[in-house]
């Protein structure tokens, strides 16, 4: 062990002894307990009990135990999970004034340059401009215009489905909801191979990801290992972090000033930046530059932020009707009810396509792709229900725990959209649509436009298409298995299956629609 090595770790116990001295020196023993949870050990809490990989499967197993409010420890540092509905209304959403700020991280905050995203900030007036900007271009009224470009998403993914098997699948998802996303914000065209604002997108989101992860970096102990050097042994979290932070700038940075030159040179098309930028345009000059980031850092995050969830969402929609036939043959007999067969689905469709709306809600509850509610930080001390919660707790919602609940969805870990038809709708049954976008003052605010998204896209691929598993070397199915990867946002791991027109009346439709649509 180098004496860097040695050095970090002995700077690393001082810091855990000093912080776990500082707890128990303010506690007062005339105070409430605390809420439930498994026994901390000395130093170091529940850093053992708390497992890398799929966490939230373990915190379902400590619910079983303690109930559905879970404390532990993790370094000093206070946790409280949510494991159900009630608990989350009771707090996030009743309490929201306590329980709406995040913690500072400051590997992804500070040193990769995520400060301004509307996600990680602390709650306070640079949240609040954000928030407002975000609402203003996200909210229920203003969404409907971005269907044009969702929907011709959705159908250039048919395109891609069908004419490009060999490319892989979930990059043919990916550079379609990129598609939508960047064309929504930025009036963008992504190209069809290299996209240079997906890579900057991708690379930016790489640090959330690896940020996520408990314990990747030893720099959220050991503040004051920020200010060693570059090239000092040990400091490979410092070269990780310039590189995630150039590309961080460039996310907020790049597509914005694309869009203005696009209009500088009277080319631009309908987008919501080109909007914000007229709005700057119209603001004095003092004002004109605060504005201006603020949208800046607002078009980012939604750009970053909404992609990785739909791309997630809909690979978890083709896992289940790869591996469940009968849901997508009955889905398929409604929309032909519906549709006829001679035209796609469209949003006007909607509300006379229930069992595609069940398909959707099933989707966001059987796998949901966001496990963990990103965690919420008390900014005072409170007590709820005879227990005592410190201030600067983290307190996170386990979606997987609330939507995997046998009593409130029987069977959970099948794909049933029977579960929420109408007329068969059982008032106990939780939509899902409340429980995966978040809580309170921190809810979603592109909650909508990811729910048209997913809709028009399943919709879209069940009108034209059957998804079958490939054939194994006997020629029999090799229908996959549900395997979930591990992550802040998480995803089905790598499944094959196969798609073909149901007939060629679909396959003309899907050749028009890129006809009329200029899709390449």
């Amino acid at each position: 062990m180098t004496n860097f090595s040695y050095l970090s770790v002995a700077l690393a116990f001082l810091f855990i002894l000093y912080g776990s001295l500082k707890k128990i020196g303010t506690f007062k023993w005339a105070r409430p307990p605390l809420p439930p949870g498994p026994k901390p050990r000395l130093l170091i809490g529940n850093y053992l009990d708390r497992p890398k990989n799929q966490e939230w499967l373990t915190l379902d197993e400590w619910f079983r135990v303690y109930g559905d409010l879970v404390y532990y420890r993790i370094f000093g540092q206070g946790v409280l999970v949510l494991g159900s509905m009630k608990r989350c209304q009771d707090l996030l959403d009743k309490r929201s004034r306590v329980y709406s700020s995040r913690p500072r991280q400051l590997m992804l905050n500070e040193l990769c340059g995520w400060e301004y995203a509307l996600v990680t900030l602390g709650y306070g007036n640079p949240w609040r401009k954000r928030r407002q900007a975000f609402n203003q271009y996200f909210n229920k009224s203003v969404t409907p215009k971005y269907r044009p470009v969702q929907l011709k998403g959705a159908r250039g993914l048919l395109h891609r489905l069908v004419d490009h098997p060999d490319i892989n699948l979930t990059h043919n998802v990916r550079r379609t909801i990129a598609e939508i996303i960047l064309g929504v914000i930025y009036g963008y065209k992504v190209a069809a191979v290299n996209d240079p604002f997906i890579e900057i997108t991708e690379q930016a989101n790489e640090a959330v990801l690896e940020c996520a992860k408990p314990g990747k970096f030893l720099v959220e102990v050991i503040p004051i290992l920020k200010n060693i050097p570059y090239w000092f042994p040990g400091a490979r979290f410092k070269r990780l972090a310039k590189k995630w932070k150039s590309a961080a700038i460039d996310m907020v940075e790049k597509p914005f000033e694309w869009t203005k030159d696009e209009m500088a040179k009277g080319r631009a098309k309908d987008s919501i930046v080109a909007s914000m930028v007229m709005e700057v345009e119209k603001k004095s000059e003092k004002e004109r530059e605060g504005l201006e980031q603020v949208f800046k850092d607002t078009a980012g995050i939604a750009s970053a932020a909404g992609t990785d969830t739909t791309v997630s969402l809909v690979m978890v929609f083709l896992l289940a009707m790869t591996m469940y036939p009968d849901v997508q043959r009955k889905a398929q007999k409604e929309l032909d009810s519906v549709l006829g067969a001679h035209r796609l689905p469209d949003f006007g469709d909607r509300d006379s396509l229930p069992y595609v709306k069940a398909i959707v809600k099933e989707t966001m509850r059987w796998q949901n792709v966001v496990p963990l509610n990103p965690p919420h930080m008390t900014t005072e001390e409170d007590i709820y229900e005879g227990y005592y919660i410190p201030k600067g707790t983290l307190v996170i919602a386990s979606i997987w725990s609330i939507l995997h609940n046998p009593a409130i969805y029987p069977d959970p870990l099948e794909f049933k959209p029977e579960r929420f038809i109408e007329g068969k709708f059982d008032g106990a049954m939780l939509d899902p649509y409340l429980a995966v976008f978040g809580y309170g003052r921190r809810i979603c605010p592109g909650r909508d436009f990811g729910d048209d998204s997913a809709f028009i896209i399943i919709a879209s691929i069940l009108a034209t298409l059957d998804i079958s598993p490939p054939p194994d070397e006997t020629g029999r199915a090799k229908v996959p298995t549900c395997e979930m990867q591990s992550g802040i946002v998480s995803s089905p791991e790598p499944f094959e299956c196969c798609f073909k027109p149901r007939s060629s009346v679909a396959a003309q439709l899907i050749h028009d629609a890129i006809s009329h649509s200029n899709l390449e």
